[in-house]
Order: structure tokens, then C-alpha cells, then sequence
């Protein structure tokens, strides 16, 4: 697997930021496909990096 580019890297951490911003906003986070209620930041900020990930993956390929 080829090493994510430095702009490839910055989308995704902005990507997460924008996510647990959301939760501490509304506390949820909704993607396209579902709506997540973490209990805790520190989960939203799990589940946040969990779908930017499986995102850019996806993107990937």
C-alpha cells in the first residue's frame, strides 16, 4: 500500500476535526449512511477517524 501524500493526510485530519466538531455541536455524528451517538468525546473522536479512514480507502481504490 502505497504512503498517503501530505495533502491526502491534511484532508483526512481536517476531515476528523470536522466530524468531533459536529458531535460537541449537536452530539451526534451522521454520515451519508448512518448517524452515530458516542458517548464520549474520546469514542466521537474514534468513530470520527474510523470513517475518514474507511473513506479515504474507498477513495483509493
Amino acid at each position: 500500500m502505497a504512503r498517503k501524500s501530505k495533502r491526502s493526510r491534511g484532508r483526512v485530519s481536517r476531515n476528523i476535526a470536522k466530524l468531533v466538531r459536529e458531535y460537541k455541536r449537536t452530539g451526534k455524528i451522521k454520515t451519508s449512511r448512518a448517524t452515530y451517538r458516542p458517548k464520549s468525546l474520546r469514542d466521537a473522536a474514534r468513530q470520527a477517524a474510523a470513517i475518514e479512514y474507511g473513506r479515504e480507502r474507498s477513495e483509493e481504490s
